[in-house]
């Protein structure tokens, strides 16, 4: 089978090494997936008249051509404008009638997406919650970002994917999404595409890309109607990934039966993994047990290599289920609420999968799988001395980002603050919510406070010293 008939069932494991033969018989010796999007296009480094290409592949239908036309005016318009981007070697047709572009592999190319993720990744291993190379990474696209606007270009799609280092030089990729603007001047267009880039990042991430702005948009950073702009895609972008992390997608896979739903994390899917999905208590039998409460049961284990804690919500009897059996599991609620704080720059431990236990429309309770984070709760760490000015600075980082993301845990009991090497991680996500309104925000908000507070009605020095970051921060969780 071919890899444009692969394509076009829909596959997600498309079989490489393989040849893609062009229309005059000429074979592109693809070695690996880059980017696939099922039923529609695909990425793939190949060897082509010896050299290594990057190959472009898309379906023969109205989006297919449409995009393989698009690529071609994106590539002229940076061409012209003396923007870099890889060459495009050849635009064809293979065997199979669908659209067949070949670019130069740029060797020891970084996408700055992957720098970002790298970063991330490295955070959660120690911790913490707001990694510098996503920020050096941003920064760079941000500065290309600029020069595309200067030279009366932009990217409908700026994401740091779009964008890849090699040396000292960012090159622009995915060149079907850039669109050419006649006027060079920060105008409305230019604003809503420079928010489009910056609404990628948390609020607080996103405050100190603003200070980095180049020259260019000297007029920008201090722009309500940036704000505005921002604020608009950044709604979007969360409505648009709590919908993303519940269904199937390249980053997450989802099966639904009449017994059960269960969400988990491709990157981290195994033999484990399938195993707890199978049988979710006989997994939990098997791990240590943490708790074994009347409303969840919390176990640790191993799970393909890592170290995971496990939550089981238990129905407590009938009424309990039948008030539950029509609302979101509160493993969903913890799922989206944990993948909200990291899209907002919020510590919590990495979401691993979720399985919720159905009859039909009817929901019996769930699983929450999260990666374990081995660190003191702020109860233990703080039960006979009050935090120092490092620690204390990372409670006001917390408190700011809940703050500007109008987030409210909802049960702020010390136990469920996580004190580690580099920050405080939010755990225990059941009661977590995100408002819209300023006002619903600060009425939830002022009962995070007092209920954090109440943790230390009876250690004067740590009360003293957390309601004065709380004071910092506008007296708001």
């Amino acid at each position: 089978m071919s890899i444009a008939e692969q394509l076009q069932q829909g596959r997600r494991d498309i079989e490489l090494p393989a040849a893609l033969v062009l229309a005059g018989g000429e074979r592109m010796q693809c070695e690996e997936m880059l980017r696939l999007f099922p039923g529609k296009r695909a990425v793939m480094r190949a060897r082509w008249r010896g050299r290594a290409t990057l190959v472009k592949l898309l379906l023969d239908t109205p989006s297919g051509r449409r995009n393989a036309r698009r690529e071609r005016a994106g590539y002229d318009a940076l061409r012209t404008a003396g923007l870099p981007t890889p060459e495009l070697l050849s635009a064809a047709r293979c065997a199979d009638g669908h659209h067949v572009l070949a670019f130069a592999f740029i060797e020891r190319a970084r996408r700055l997406g992957d720098w970002a993720r790298a970063a991330a990744d490295a955070a959660d291993a120690a911790d913490a919650a707001d990694p510098a190379g996503r920020l050096d990474a941003a920064a760079l696209g941000l500065r290309m970002l600029a020069r595309l606007h200067r030279n009366a270009c932009g990217h409908t799609d700026p994401h740091l994917d779009n964008f890849i280092l090699a040396g000292e030089l960012v090159y622009v990729v995915d060149v079907g999404s850039i669109a050419r603007r006649p006027n060079t001047g920060y105008g409305r267009w230019r604003r809503n595409n420079l928010a489009f880039f910056l609404a990628q990042f948390a609020p607080l991430q996103r405050a100190r890309l603003l200070a980095l702005l180049p020259a260019h948009y000297a007029e920008a950073a201090t722009d309500p109607k940036l704000q505005r702009a921002i604020a608009r895609a950044w709604h979007r972008r969360i409505a648009r990934y709590m919908k993303k992390c519940v269904r199937d997608c390249s980053d997450f896979a989802a099966q639904t039966t009449w017994r059960q739903t269960a969400v988990w994390n491709r990157a981290l899917y195994g033999d484990d993994l399938a195993d707890f999905l199978r049988d979710p208590d006989a997994y939990i039998a098997n791990g240590a047990l943490l708790k074994d409460g009347n409303s969840a049961t919390v176990a640790r284990a191993r799970m393909d290599g890592r170290t995971v804690v496990i939550k089981r919500n238990n129905i407590k009897d009938a009424g309990h289920g039948l008030r539950r059996c029509l609302r979101a599991t509160r493993s969903r609620v913890n799922w989206q609420g944990a993948h909200l704080l990291r899209l907002n720059g919020i510590a919590t431990p990495a979401p691993v999968a979720f399985v919720e236990r159905r009859r039909g429309p009817l929901r019996l309770g769930g699983y929450y799988v999260c990666a374990f984070c081995d660190a003191p709760s702020a109860a233990e760490k703080y039960r006979d001395a009050p935090p120092g000015a490092q620690e204390l600075a990372w409670f006001e980082t917390l408190f700011a980002g809940m703050r500007l993301a109008q987030i409210c845990h909802g049960d702020f009991k010390a136990s469920n603050l996580l004190v580690t090497g580099n920050g405080v991680s939010l755990v225990d996500l059941d009661s977590m919510k995100a408002h819209a309104r300023a006002a619903a925000y600060r009425q939830c908000a002022a009962k995070d406070r007092r209920r954090f507070l109440q943790n230390w009605k009876d250690q004067p020095p740590q009360r003293e010293a957390f309601a004065e970051i709380l004071a910092k921060t506008d007296g708001e969780v």
